[in-house]
């Protein structure tokens, strides 16, 4: 078969499994991390996150935004197409570094046929379902992305050996292109350092002949040399970066953590890439803390069996499939090492998460290609007919189940329903959901689902907020207000909290001790961009001019095409007497907005203020053009005809439609008195 079929066939199972994700939602962590962050918004918006915390934040995976939103902004189809792509990619390299493995396992009882389980295998990786959630969550694209660099990395390395080994050349290209792939690896996600260890694994597996033992007195030199980098890399991150896996929000002490995660990883992750059922974004598994209680010990008893048969099988030889026999040691050793820094003693912000086993699914696909390539070779039994018709049933049950897990994912009230679904105790399935109905302007089964929150956790501060959020929709301040005020006192830091009671004080009245809360939303979150716009207005409104335009200019940092902030800004400027700032800020907003009628009006003002009258006329008659139901500017435009146009006519026009559009204004007499006057002074 021509090399290229295999390839096509992956990529395109690929394409129409995920075909049905293109217009799936934004979703969870996708609103703070991509709507929420002004860094993303265009290629001329790198400069923001590479500051002097940007190499810690997974700059790559923020670098992969910025390429979405210049391509699409936030139509959400060029986001998934990258992570389809991505996966589609992960796959490829899947299946080469399985096909690589051959040649350097070649002299090692080669098995007839092997090459079609290495493709099976990759089939089982392109369409496992617990793939999905790596895939259809975008936020989750850092597992892939660190998965492709990883293999890269380990591929090139051993190239390069290669090449040492047969031609005496170091191959230094191949080197210092997998160093690069580390590198990069670590811009995308923390895992990559796990990779120096790897190569040991691979070379134990696939190149060496040794025994264990041997191979360690042998190639001590070597472990010691290649484990600088990993070294260097924890360094880095625990030290200068501020821990490991500092991007997290630990509450669990390590022990605990440690034990809880001696039963994920067998019943949960083991379990599902094994039979993947029951898929959920929000897996409420059981936190285990006493080590004395014996019923804990059932996971530590499964990763003791695994590790059992994991160490049986690296060390004694098959004298009918040693190929397999190594597929099967070295997968197993994958997901064990790969597990490790999400899965040991590192407390994280979710016990079980399903993203976290993209990377280990590799370890699991060499499992099944060595598996099978054990069955198929006769020393469990000989019944390679039976081994092809479940391998494509494998493959069709895992397609179904991914395509219906896909769909789970459409919008934010599909996913935590199905969540709620298999997750009935946890409070933050209602609060999601009920974000979801809120987004919808469903606010009564928000609020039920909100309740339901709080019954769960009366001091879910997010539920606390949200709720207040919804009686603030409602006009219901006073319930508002007292929600908000619950849910600073769990979190005295929480700065949606501050915004919401801003609005909601804003709305009662309470000018300064809105403006006040707004202030403090900001403190707790220095890119609240909806907090700088407000209170930007809202100074406005107590003279506050200087903070008025200090907000409007760290908002526009933001978001420089916002043409109402540009409007509020040239207002401002304007009170303060700036008038060719102001000017320029009213011109900018017009640009960015064609039909906002109003920066005409104010730039006719301000010319009206330096006597450039037609200029003044021009612009007023554009605000026209743009909302002909503007009584303010025709009031103005009759004044200037009448006043210095000299035309009567035109004066009549604009001051009787400024009366008939608002017959009750405060100038309504003085109008009409000078409508009255010009109409005797007209010619019969």
């Amino acid at each position: 078969m021509n090399p290229i079929y295999p390839r096509l066939i992956l990529v395109t199972m690929i394409g129409l499994l995920y075909a049905n994700t293109l217009l799936n939602s934004f979703h969870f962590d996708d609103i703070p991390s991509i709507l929420e962050k002004p860094w993303i918004r265009g290629l001329d918006k790198i400069h923001q996150f590479m500051n002097k915390d940007g190499l810690f934040q997974r700059p790559l995976v923020i670098l992969s935004f910025n390429i979405n939103y210049a391509i699409s902004e936030f139509e959400v189809w060029s986001y998934h197409l990258f992570n389809i792509a991505l996966h589609a990619l992960a796959t490829l390299l899947v299946y080469r570094l399985s096909r690589r493995v051959l040649s350097f396992v070649e002299d090692v009882s080669p098995q007839k046929g092997i090459a079609g389980l290495l493709f099976f295998a990759a089939m089982v990786f392109a369409l496992h379902p617990l793939s999905t959630q790596s895939v259809t969550y975008i936020s989750s694209r850092s597992s892939i992305m660190v998965t492709v660099f990883y293999l890269g990395a380990l591929m090139l390395f051993f190239e390069g050996f290669k090449k040492w080994k047969q031609t005496g050349q170091k191959g230094w290209g191949y080197f210092i292109g997998s160093g690069i792939c580390f590198l990069l690896g670590g811009f995308s996600k923390e895992l990559i350092v796990t990779l120096p260890a790897m190569l040991f694994l691979f070379h134990f597996y696939f190149i060496s002949r040794e025994t264990p033992k041997v191979w360690v007195a042998t190639y001590a030199k070597w472990i010691f040399l290649l484990a600088i980098p990993l070294l260097t890399f924890v360094g880095y991150k625990q030290f200068v970066a501020g821990g490991l896996l500092s991007a997290s929000s630990a509450y669990l002490p390590s022990s605990t953590w440690l034990l809880t995660q001696t039963s994920v990883i067998p019943f949960e992750y083991f379990r599902k890439m094994l039979f993947p059922f029951n898929m959920n974004i929000d897996v409420n598994f059981p936190v285990l803390s006493d080590w004395l209680q014996p019923a804990n010990w059932l996971g530590i008893v499964a990763l003791g069996i695994f590790i059992f048969f994991w160490v049986r099988i690296s060390t004694r030889v098959s004298e009918t499939d040693e190929v397999g026999r190594r597929f099967v040691g070295f997968g197993m050793a994958w997901i064990l090492l790969t597990l490790l820094p999400t899965s040991s003693f590192i407390p994280l912000l979710d016990v079980a998460v399903e993203h976290r086993t993209y990377l280990p699914m590799v370890g699991f696909v060499f499992c099944v290609a060595g598996g099978f390539s054990y069955v198929r070779s006769g020393e469990v039994f000989p019944a390679t007919k039976l081994l092809n018709y479940c391998a494509v049933l494998i493959l069709v049950f895992f397609s179904l189940g991914a395509m219906v897990r896909n769909a789970d994912w459409k919008d934010e009230v599909t996913l935590w329903s199905d969540a709620k679904k298999k997750s009935p105790n946890q409070v933050r399935t209602y609060n999601n959901i009920g974000e979801a109905y809120d987004q919808l302007g469903k606010y009564d089964e928000a609020i039920i689902e909100f309740e339901g929150a709080l019954k769960i956790d009366p001091n879910y501060f997010f539920g606390l907020n949200n709720l207040g959020n919804i009686y603030g929709k409602q006009r219901k301040l006073p319930q508002a207000i007292g929600y908000f005020e619950k849910a600073l006192k769990q979190k005295p830091d929480y700065s949606p909290a501050y915004y919401n009671l801003a609005r909601a004080l804003h709305l009662t009245g309470k000018r300064q001790e809105a403006a006040e809360s707004y202030r403090k939303a900001i403190k707790f979150n220095p890119y609240f961009e909806q907090a700088f716009y407000n209170l930007a207005y809202l100074a406005m409104e107590l003279s506050l001019f200087d903070e008025a335009i200090e907000n409007f200019k760290k908002f526009l940092v933001m978001q420089p095409n916002h043409s109402k902030a540009h409007f509020g800004a040239g207002n401002a400027l304007m009170m303060k007497g700036h008038l060719d700032l102001a000017l320029g800020e009213y011109r900018k907003s017009a640009e960015l907005d064609p039909a906002f009628a109003f920066p005409y009006l104010n730039i006719a003002n301000i010319q009206m203020q330096t006597k450039n009258i037609p200029a003044a006329i021009e612009n007023f008659e554009k605000a026209l053009s743009i909302n002909p139901s503007l009584p303010a500017v025709h009031l103005s435009l009759g004044m200037v005809y009448h006043q210095f146009q000299r035309n009567t006519g035109k004066a009549l026009e604009h001051l009787k439609e400024s009366l008939r559009l608002d017959p009750s204004q405060q100038r309504a007499e003085p109008i009409r008195s000078l409508i009255q006057e010009l109409e005797n002074k007209q010619p019969t």
